[in-house]
């Protein structure tokens, strides 16, 4: 069972990913069925408006994808060293194909054994070329590693201070952490920058040890595992 910011859905029916305003597809309300894995994105209230929601109900919209992991052979991208503000690099480089699947994998790979596993992730951005296409590898990728829920902001947009409030504060501080699709005051575009960081479960950017380990991983990777029908890479 699945939640979203404002109502529960259980959503054990045909697997789906549902991303508010990101991916296209019909409204849903509450689904009840057989297994498989499915995302809820939440954070807003839609009053109306031009998808019709009524004034104080969440409209979701979902897309139907493989609840199957696949694992993409890969090979080590040069340079994926993140600071305390994340990896940040020309919009050009995040484009290649694989170069952000091999990061998150990286990451995800540098957690504590078992923490994503039936965890809640925070996944948004500040809206900058590519975070679209970004939220949406991040969660497949996600749902390949056993996240249980994703957040995403409508749209695909928290700003920082807000993904690491939500972190913090929503239900009494459930996330495991978030992904932050965000190069900051750097000017976006696909001839400007982009920039992914991961803030822990306190709301704050992840400690040196955990980034060096991020690193290290990047340079021995050799795949990564996404749902079924993600892979292809690049933004």
């Amino acid at each position: 069972c699945f939640v979203t910011g404002m109502k529960r859905c259980c959503c054990r029916a045909a697997p789906l990913l549902a991303l508010l305003g990101i991916a296209r597809g019909r409204p849903v309300g509450s689904m009840r069925g057989g297994g498989g894995t499915s995302f809820l994105s939440n954070m807003c209230r839609l009053r109306g408006g031009q998808h019709g929601a009524a004034a104080g109900e969440t409209q979701i919209f979902e897309t139907v994808v493989s609840s199957e992991v696949t694992r993409v052979a890969t090979s080590p991208f040069e340079g994926q060293k993140p600071g305390t503000s994340g990896l940040r690099k020309k919009t050009s480089v995040f484009l290649q194909p694989g170069y952000l699947e091999n990061f998150i994998q990286s990451l995800f790979d540098s957690l504590p054994d078992g923490e994503l596993r039936g965890a809640t992730l925070v996944v948004s951005g500040d809206g900058r070329y590519g975070n679209a296409a970004a939220v949406q590898i991040i969660c497949k990728m996600a749902a390949a590693h056993g996240v249980a829920r994703v957040w995403v902001g409508r749209d695909g947009l928290l700003s920082t201070p807000a993904a690491s409030c939500v972190i913090r504060e929503r239900e009494g501080g459930v996330a495991c952490g978030g992904v932050i699709l965000s190069a900051s005051h750097n000017p976006g575009g696909p001839d400007a920058d982009f920039g992914i960081k991961y803030n822990v479960r306190n709301g704050g950017p992840a400690l040196e040890s955990l980034t060096e380990e991020v690193y290290e991983r990047s340079t021995q990777i050799r795949e990564y595992a996404i749902v079924a029908g993600g892979a292809g890479g690049g933004l």
